[in-house]
């Protein structure tokens, strides 16, 4: 999808523009890159609507595929405790991913930040997924794997776990712990998320 709007706007993807995006939901992201290239070709509205449409394409014609260990790791929280998806990803794209990987039933909330007035980094689709689950911040645990994530998390003062894909030497200093991978956190790690 980025790939898409930036060769629509004549540009190429470099990692300084990406690492100040990654995390964020689609419409923060064209609205994050027309704000640097600031193009002449093309408003916001139309940036974030082939930004959008471009990610959605992508989920439903290909494959989805599993992080690994992410399957085990909800089954094993949906069976001790509430969970909450909370993601920067459309609602569509969440719902489809989720069900072709089996774990849809296992969220009692699944929540689109595009449904929240701000997308990460700030906290609103976390306090959200909270209050809807009728729990307190302090007492969430959020699972993340972006730098920007990571800090909603931690704005909406909760725990953070975090498997990196990338910026992790930002990520290892801000997230409460970091984990290789999701195959690495144990019911242990999770009720005692600061040790």
């Amino acid at each position: 999808a980025e790939t898409r709007l930036l060769e629509t706007l004549g540009a190429k993807r470099h990692e300084e523009l990406a690492i100040q995006y990654k995390g964020m939901n689609a419409l923060d992201v064209a609205a994050t890159i027309y704000r640097i290239l600031q193009p002449r070709t093309h408003t916001l509205a139309q940036c974030q609507h082939i930004m959008r449409s471009a990610l959605l394409d992508q989920f439903r014609n290909n494959a989805t595929i599993e992080m690994p260990g992410a399957l085990a790791c909800v089954r094993l929280l949906a069976s001790k405790t509430k969970t909450a998806l909370a993601s920067g990803s459309p609602l569509e794209a969440i719902e489809l991913a989720t069900k072709r990987l089996g774990m849809h039933s296992h969220f009692n909330v699944i929540l689109s930040s595009e449904s929240v007035k701000r997308g990460k980094p700030h906290p609103d689709v976390f306090l959200e997924a909270a209050k809807r689950l009728g729990v307190q911040p302090k007492d969430c645990l959020v699972f993340e794997d972006s730098l920007i994530g990571v800090e909603a998390a931690l704005a909406a003062n909760m725990h953070c776990f975090a498997v990196p894909s990338g910026n992790h030497a930002a990520i290892q200093k801000k997230a409460t712990r970091v984990f290789p991978s999701l195959d690495a956190i144990t019911w242990k790690d999770i009720e005692s998320p600061a040790h």
